[in-house]
């Protein structure tokens, strides 16, 4: 039986994960930043995209070289970028390998596929945009931790990330509530995924190692994420460095808070429960119907 290993080309990172048995394991996690500077250029820089490409050379090479099949998808940096063809381009001609650009509908689907089940509504902050689904309707939102920490620092003209963080931080806020300005509030229980909420939700579990397991028991309240962005504000940039859980998302996660929090409260969201089963997972069903595995 074929077995794949998918590679997620993410806003904030490429992830990883081999299939065992029909199952995902060890998803690895690579901070690339491709989508860094989107929201000012329209394009993804040569540094992002290089950089990238060097880590998604490796995996491929590694997921050949243990007999797996490399199936790749791209997300709303490649697929918002005047030059993300393009460099989905480079990566067939160079690697020979096939990257499918999701669509917004499609990023949202394959999340709520793995996730979804015995939920009213998920949501899946990335790096570059969000995903509202239920099971009538699924659409993506350009709001993202990279996509929106670029646009407070272009707001506020801030440079480092503790700068004027109130005017950050309404400025966030404003920007999601105007994408969300006519989604009607959400009833029932909602699930969140993505990097920023399973982060959030191991702060919020006094973790300083991430445990899948225990941050699927964490559940995420509007008033834990305001204590949660409190607590990451009084850190200050260098001690959020330090933070083995936040190394590589020292720099954007106060705004990724940001994101979570001005949704939960426009759509009345008073907790989330989270999974750490997301589009990677829902991507392998997906090769499975669609290579009839």
């Amino acid at each position: 039986m074929t077995e794949f290993a998918i590679i997620d080309i993410g806003s904030n990172s490429v992830r990883f994960a081999y299939e065992t048995g029909g199952v995902l394991s060890n998803k690895e996690v690579y901070t690339t930043r491709l989508g860094a500077g989107l929201a000012q250029t329209g394009m993804l820089s040569q540094e992002s995209m290089d950089k990238s490409f060097a880590v998604i050379a490796r995996l491929v090479g590694r997921a050949r070289a243990a007999g797996l099949v490399p199936a790749a998808y791209a997300t709303s940096a490649v697929r918002d970028a005047h030059n993300g063809r393009a460099f989905a381009a480079r990566l067939n001609d160079s690697l020979g390998l096939p990257v499918r650009i999701l669509t917004g509908e499609e990023e949202a689907r394959f999340a709520f596929d793995a996730a979804g089940e015995g939920c009213s509504v998920m949501m899946d902050v990335g790096g570059a945009s969000m995903q509202l689904v239920t099971r009538d309707l699924a659409v993506s939102f350009p709001a993202g931790c990279v996509r929106c920490g670029d646009i407070a620092r272009f707001v506020t003209g801030a440079t480092l990330p503790d700068e004027l963080r109130p005017m950050q931080s309404a400025a966030v806020g404003g920007y999601v509530y105007a994408l969300l300005k006519d989604v009607p509030p959400v009833s029932g229980r909602a699930v969140g995924v993505g990097g920023t909420i399973t982060t959030l939700a191991a702060l919020e579990a006094g973790l300083r190692e991430f445990d899948p397991q225990a941050v699927s028991r964490t559940k995420l309240t509007q008033s834990g994420v305001r204590r949660l962005i409190s607590k990451l504000e009084s850190m200050g940039g260098e001690d959020r460095k330090e933070h083995p859980l936040l190394t590589e998302r020292h720099d954007v996660i106060l705004c990724g808070a940001d994101v979570v929090l001005a949704a939960m409260k426009k759509l009345g969201m008073d907790e989330l429960s989270v999974s750490c089963a997301d589009g990677m997972e829902g991507y392998l069903y997906e090769m499975r119907r669609t290579h009839g595995a």
